[in-house]
């Protein structure tokens, strides 16, 4: 190695190397003695070291440090404690608690809304014995009316006879009921035998006879005229309305007048008849409950069969 013009030889430069090795060693423990390090390396100042021969380290030689401290490293902050003079907060409730009385007013109203709730469940499952008062009975012209007040039972195609065997048994059916109402004989007049359908009648009406009048208020709806062209069958219903009609009188009966309401009406038909539509049922149906609510009268029928005979 060349310095200055000079060759220097290898044990030259060891030495040069192990002072500035030792100088370094120096500054290295001033600094560990400022910041309280002194312990990582064993170099005392002004000590000198002794020499070791670095030429002789070989690459599987291992070398040890000395553990570091462990206080290295910046410390964690502390959480500063509260200030002992800081202002309290006072927390306050705007709502006054509930008392024994509001919570048992609460708890009552709680009741009845339940009860309330019940009652129109049952109102709305239940009818009332006033709601269902009369018993509609006939053939199926009235198998489509339907009515609160009314409980309806249609024997669809039925006669006279028909209805004299099945009366008994529906009367016992339905209890309570105050007034009856039956529809039927426009079946009966198909055979054209106009005695022997008043025959039937007339067993019909002594049945009726046995039945408790003031308990029971009896109502016989009349044929509803066909609008079918035929003529011989509007004949027949036509006889059959009018002497339905003395006859009731006679007996002490109701007699309800449907004839005059139907007459030329193809709207309330279902094409040619004999089915109602939807309005010939609703008129039917209106007409029944002004018949059960303002009785006929005779004076009405004899207006009803001068209006027929024009």
């Amino acid at each position: 190695m060349a310095e200055g013009g000079r060759q220097t030889s290898p044990c030259e430069s060891c030495r040069m190397y192990q002072q500035e090795i030792s100088l370094l060693r120096d500054k290295i423990y001033a600094l560990e003695t400022e910041r309280g390090l002194n312990d990582t390396l064993p170099v005392e100042p002004g000590k000198k070291t002794e020499k070791t021969d670095t030429c002789n380290l070989k690459l599987n030689d291992t070398i040890t440090f000395p553990k570091l401290n462990r206080q290295l490293g910046a410390r964690p902050k502390q959480r500063q404690h509260a200030r002992k003079n800081a202002p309290e907060i006072k927390l306050t409730n705007r709502f006054s608690p509930l008392s024994e009385d509001v919570y048992k007013k609460q708890k009552m109203s709680e009741k009845n809304k339940e009860h309330e709730v019940k009652t129109k469940m049952e109102r709305k499952t239940v009818p009332s014995v006033k709601a269902r008062d009369t018993l509609l009975l006939g053939d199926g012209a009235i198998s489509n009316i339907n009515n609160e007040i009314m409980t309806t039972i249609t024997y669809p195609s039925a006669t006279v006879s028909d209805i004299i065997d099945v009366l008994n048994k529906e009367i016992k059916n339905n209890p309570g009921i105050n007034k009856l109402v039956l529809h039927v004989g426009a079946v009966d007049t198909r055979n054209g035998e106009s005695e022997v359908l008043k025959e039937k009648f007339n067993k019909l009406f002594e049945r009726l006879d046995c039945l408790d009048k003031d308990a029971i208020q009896i109502f016989i709806s009349g044929p509803i005229p066909n609008i079918d062209g035929r003529i011989n069958k509007f004949s027949r219903l036509f006889q059959l309305n009018t002497w339905l009609s003395k006859v009731c009188k006679s007996r002490g009966l109701t007699f309800i007048e449907n004839f005059n309401l139907f007459w030329k009406r193809d709207d309330l038909f279902k094409g040619n008849g004999p089915h109602l539509s939807r309005g010939g049922v609703r008129r039917l149906t209106e007409n029944l409950l002004h018949a059960l609510q303002n009785p006929w009268r005779p004076e009405q029928q004899e207006r009803a069969e001068r209006s027929m005979r024009r």
